[in-house]
């Protein structure tokens, strides 16, 4: 299926405007000391905000491990995103599932300190990069 210039400009907003608010409620729930939720929040907030990159250069994923591997096949190994992120991206699904469905594994505050300003920084140089 391929999307008229005009439902990849909304889609791609649409994308943005949720990464940027499941970040501001990943915030809202670390001060809570929700740090879980927090997570999960976080990632997804990283997940729509790829997404948007995915619609604007016309590629499509079904699953978590699809947007891992081409976020580093299309914008990492070609040097469009640094590295760290392509290796941040996956060490966040995996925090978010552990916290999504581990019942033995607790989200702590120290895992989130590396997650929150990387998850910050990530959706301000998408957001850059987008508009």
């Amino acid at each position: 299926m391929s999307l008229s210039s005009e439902d990849r400009t909304a889609m791609k907003q649409l994308h943005l405007d949720k990464a940027n608010l499941f970040l501001s409620e990943a915030d809202e729930l670390f001060t809570m000391r929700h740090f879980s939720t927090a997570a999960n929040r976080y990632y997804y907030a990283c997940f729509h905000a790829i997404h948007a990159l995915f619609v604007v250069n016309g590629i499509m994923t079904r699953t978590h491990d699809g947007l891992n591997t081409l976020f580093g096949l299309h914008f990492v190994k070609n040097g469009v995103i640094e590295p760290r992120f392509g290796a941040f991206v996956s060490k966040m699904e995996s925090l978010r599932t552990k916290a999504d469905y581990d019942v033995v594994y607790d989200v702590s505050e120290e895992d989130l300190r590396e997650m929150q300003p990387m998850a910050h920084e990530l959706i301000t140089l998408i957001n850059k990069m987008l508009s």
